[in-house]
């Protein structure tokens, strides 16, 4: 038996706790966001991974399309190639996004981004002791370089904003301080950068709150604020919705979660978190997976099956009890409608399937509502797909899954010693002793 219920009877029997802590809690959340996506940039930094000129610029379509409002697309300083990407880019002319390009605090830099006709543009630098320390600058250095590039920026015509890479493990005094000398300089959007995913959302909580009232309120200039996570220890998203709960209006993500190391907070978890809690983010939810599944084969790197929102199982069941109560009810075991983000449900038979497993996998695929099959004959067949799942060999469901990974190592390897080795004696080779050079 299966059961409709009204909007009203849902809020009864479904209790949810965001909506009941968000009240509690009294906190003033933004009504909406605008997504900056680093997919082209951050996300490119994925360990083997090089995008086409043609990939990007696809890319860069489905995401004006689906709703994203920054798209951060290279780093026009790096080489002429990088150059011409940028500028490719800039010239398709997106109907909603604006395009960025990313530049230190140099003037080099920043005459990179007036090359490709950029018209808004991010300035970074890493600020914490660390970074400090190793690039040989002192805080009032680095306040100089901040304010003498961004006002080099305005003087240009561009729209800036100003980043803090490593702000999380910065000393708080210089954090304040650069924030300060960004946003006086001219930054319109600012941006705390957790580098390399250190934050808690409790920390996040902390740190964020302190920057609005220790900078941004002081200065009265209603200056936005964006965060930037990475995923060293799952907490990307986390710590990204926290970031918009505490006044982050442009949190910044990757398509699947993409982004060196282990990552940057996932466009899809984003977004589907933010829009579920009631804050608008402007992307049209039921294309996730289509743009999900281009960029994954632009990147050759797979998605984990259980990935949330776009992987192949997130919304897939096999154990016969929680088939039987999803035909009661979807929401038994599912928290949102598939149709939302664009998915389909799936059932799945082998060890875990029961009774009406079957009989709904003999519906569905014969087409046939009113199958009158007598439970014993059902239980039958059970207990023979159960059985068939279990006989199914070990070693050689073993044996392929080590070829894939096999040629997903090739995949994934990147310039490899034999080529590196190559290279290197093709221009290094006098310097380089014969009994140090590597046998290829």
């Amino acid at each position: 038996m299966s059961y409709k219920f009204t909007k009203e009877e849902l809020e009864e029997l479904l209790i949810d706790y965001n909506k009941v802590a968000l009240k509690e809690q009294k906190l003033d959340l933004p009504s909406k966001v605008c997504i900056w996506d680093e997919t082209l940039r951050d996300g490119e930094q994925s360990p083997t991974v090089y995008l086409t000129l043609d990939e990007k610029i696809h890319l860069t379509k489905l995401m004006d399309e689906i709703g994203v409002k920054l798209i951060a697309v290279g780093f026009p300083a790096v080489s002429k190639t990088e150059k011409k990407i940028v500028k490719a880019i800039v010239n398709e002319n997106c109907k909603h996004a604006t395009i960025l390009g990313i530049a230190r605090p140099k003037k080099e830099d920043i005459n990179a981004c007036i090359d490709v006709d950029l018209k808004e543009i991010v300035i970074f630098m890493p600020i914490s002791p660390i970074f400090r320390k190793t690039l040989k600058q002192t805080p009032e250095q680095q306040l100089e370089m901040i304010e003498e590039a961004i006002h080099y920026a305005k003087d240009n015509g561009f729209k800036v904003n100003w980043v803090s890479e490593d702000g999380t493990r910065c000393d708080f005094n210089h954090l304040v301080n650069v924030f300060k000398t960004a946003i006086e300089a001219g930054a319109e959007r600012i941006v705390l950068g957790d580098t390399v995913g250190v934050l808690t959302p409790c920390s996040t909580s902390y740190l964020i709150k302190r920057i609005k009232n220790e900078v941004i309120k002081p200065l009265k200039k209603g200056i936005p604020m964006g965060i930037h996570t990475h995923n060293d220890f799952g907490l990307a998203v986390a710590n990204t919705i926290t970031g918009v709960f505490e006044g982050c209006t442009y949190p910044h993500t990757c398509i699947n979660g993409y982004g060196e190391r282990a990552g940057n907070a996932a466009l899809e978890e984003v977004a589907t978190n933010l829009e579920r809690i009631g804050i608008k983010t402007g992307i049209d939810l039921t294309k996730l997976p289509e743009l999900s599944e281009i960029c994954e084969k632009y990147f050759c790197q797979p998605l984990a099956l259980n990935k949330a929102i776009v992987g192949e199982h997130a919304f897939s069941h096999e154990s016969g009890l929680h088939i039987a109560a999803i035909l009661a009810h979807p929401l038994t075991y599912e928290p949102i409608n598939p149709h939302i983000v664009g998915r389909r449900r799936k059932f799945y038979l082998g060890k875990f399937s029961g009774s009406k497993s079957i009989l709904n996998a003999l519906q569905q695929k014969i087409k046939v509502l009113d199958l009158d099959i007598p439970e014993e004959i059902i239980k039958r067949i059970v207990l023979e797909v159960k059985k068939k799942h279990e006989e199914t060999s070990k070693k050689e469901l073993r044996k392929s899954f080590k070829i894939i990974k096999q040629e997903l190592e090739k995949v994934t390897k990147g310039v490899g010693d034999k080529e590196f080795f190559e290279i290197v004696n093709k221009y290094a080779q006098p310097y380089v002793p014969d009994e140090f050079k590597p046998k290829i």
